[in-house]
């Protein structure tokens, strides 16, 4: 009976280190495994970046009104969001501080 508590000391010893040397093996392989995944995400992210932006060149036209009149500005302006607004007239602020600096 000693003898077979000895064994099944032993054994439970045995389990033991062999679980962590498993739990070891198993903790490399998915670091390894999590960096390989997200070195792929990163290619993706860039290759989908400049698949939109070609996408963007090929689909999107930009119209620019040279001749904008008063009235035109105007309806536009209206149509701003409050903080575009508000965006907008810091830039007017630091136009006329710059042409009355000249």
């Amino acid at each position: 009976m000693k003898e077979e508590l000895k064994n099944i000391f032993l054994m439970g010893l045995g389990a033991m280190a062999m679980t962590n040397d498993k739990a070891q093996t198993l903790k490399k392989e998915l670091l390894a495994k999590g960096q390989e995944m997200v070195e792929a995400g990163k290619v993706a992210n860039e290759e989908l970046k400049h698949s939109i932006k070609e996408t963007l060149k090929e689909n999107v036209t930009i119209i620019v009104e040279d001749d904008l009149s008063k009235e035109k500005l105007h309806e536009k302006v209206r149509t701003l969001s409050k903080e575009e607004k508000e965006e907008l007239l810091k830039i007017l602020k630091e136009e006329t501080k710059t042409k009355d600096e000249k």
